[in-house]
């Protein structure tokens, strides 16, 4: 299985000029706790990711405005995998740079979908496949731990 079979495709994305507010309402409209950040809607190119708890930490917890713009608080580091990468390939990015959710982009680092945490477990369920609890682990483990 192929990281295509179980992404969301053309997954909600924001630019880097929105505005925290408008992410997270975004975010609410589309029931997800990060959004890709792209260079322009017309390219889709892969820029960042902001995430619900950069909102929280970065904005909120900072005392920003929430009319800051997303080039202010977004991660620009991202770690994103392909298509055509194995369910393995992705649960191993994920756990490397533990990170809950993965964009998925094409050659060109476009956004294609995104593959969150539950997408794998939900999978690995329905198959009966591989003990996902120790990736899942290594996701969700503090930063500085056994590294």
């Amino acid at each position: 299985m192929k990281a295509r079979d179980i992404m969301t495709e053309n997954p909600a994305c924001i630019t880097p000029e929105t505005t925290a507010r408008q992410a997270a309402r975004l975010m609410e409209d589309h029931d997800v706790g990060s959004l890709p950040v792209v260079e322009s809607e017309a390219n889709r190119r892969l820029v960042g990711v902001v995430t619900d708890r950069d909102l929280a930490l970065r904005v909120l917890g900072r005392g920003e405005s929430p009319e800051v713009q997303v080039r202010e608080v977004m991660s620009g580091n991202v770690h994103c995998c392909r298509a055509e990468d194995s369910l393995d390939e992705v649960e191993n990015a994920m756990a490397k740079n533990q990170v809950r959710r993965i964009p998925i982009v094409d050659e060109k680092n476009c956004v294609l979908g995104m593959v969150a945490q539950a997408d794998l477990a939900r999978e690995r369920k329905a198959v009966g496949a591989k003990d996902l609890g120790k990736v899942l682990e290594k996701i969700s483990e503090p930063a500085g731990v056994g590294r």
